[in-house]
């Protein structure tokens, strides 16, 4: 019995240690960012304002800045535009994952454009307006590359019971991923700002999760979390501070 007692606690620490290990916060992935033609201006971020991977921004900062505060009596009109496919490095081989990546970049859309429109609710000098509005700036977003999660990568404790070590590395190594990149035409159709990031799957730490086993299905948290950046970015004045939102959960 009194075997069995140590070996819970022993356990449990080492289930809590393995997660403190792999929680830990995300480098610049940019040297992952496929170019796929989407964006002209692809460059690695060094603004630490911003939580993208590649970021450009047109130098008329002061000119978004007064319609953001209203200046003159100037505000924003905001359009988000269904999200591009057609620009990709890695895209799906089968007529089901043709149809799931169509289902994610329509989610993707309208996750963007729901986080938008809540965010600017408040603020007079900015307004969410259909595509094809007059004198709307224009975001345009696309999927640049997406791989799903293997069904057999959230199967952790199961792995951890039977294999020593070996369980850990291969619920590791099935992660999928997704790129995305955007870019933001003012009311003339120039643009004025672009930007790209990748991101691995976020796949349970602990058990089996249920989206382990649906393709593509980790990624809608992956574009929530990139709806709310995209939000903190593009609803606020040049050099508001934003936060990357997202962890890393691979320590190798």
């Amino acid at each position: 019995m009194k075997k069995h007692r140590f070996l819970f606690p022993a356990s449990l620490m080492a289930l809590v240690l393995l997660g403190c290990m792999a929680v830990v916060s995300c480098s610049n992935n940019f040297k992952h960012v496929p170019q796929t033609g989407f964006i002209t201006h692809q460059v690695k971020n060094k603004d630490s304002h911003i939580p993208f991977d590649a970021y450009w921004n047109a130098d008329d900062k002061k000119i978004w800045n007064d319609r953001v505060n209203g200046v003159d009596g100037k505000k924003i009109l905001m359009a988000v535009v269904p999200v591009d496919t057609v620009h990709m490095d890695v895209r799906p081989d089968t007529a089901e994952g043709f149809d799931a990546l169509r289902s994610l970049a329509e989610y993707f859309q309208k996750s963007v454009a729901t986080s938008m429109e809540k965010e600017v609710a408040e603020n007079p000098h900015f307004e969410m307006v259909p595509p094809g509005t007059k004198g709307a700036y224009t975001l345009e977003l696309a999927i640049i590359s997406i791989t799903p999660t293997n069904a057999r990568a959230g199967i952790f404790v199961t792995a951890l019971s039977g294999i020593k070590g070996g369980g850990l590395v291969k619920r590791f190594i099935k992660k999928g991923h997704i790129a995305m990149a955007g870019r933001l035409r003012d009311e003339s159709g120039r643009i004025v700002s672009e930007f790209a990031d990748y991101e691995e799957d976020h796949s349970s730490l602990l058990g089996v999760d249920t989206k382990d086993f649906k393709k593509y299905a980790h990624h809608q948290r992956t574009i929530d979390e990139w709806a709310r950046e995209i939000t903190d970015v593009y609803s606020s004045t040049y050099g508001h501070w934003t936060q990357k939102r997202m962890i890393c959960l691979n320590p190798f």
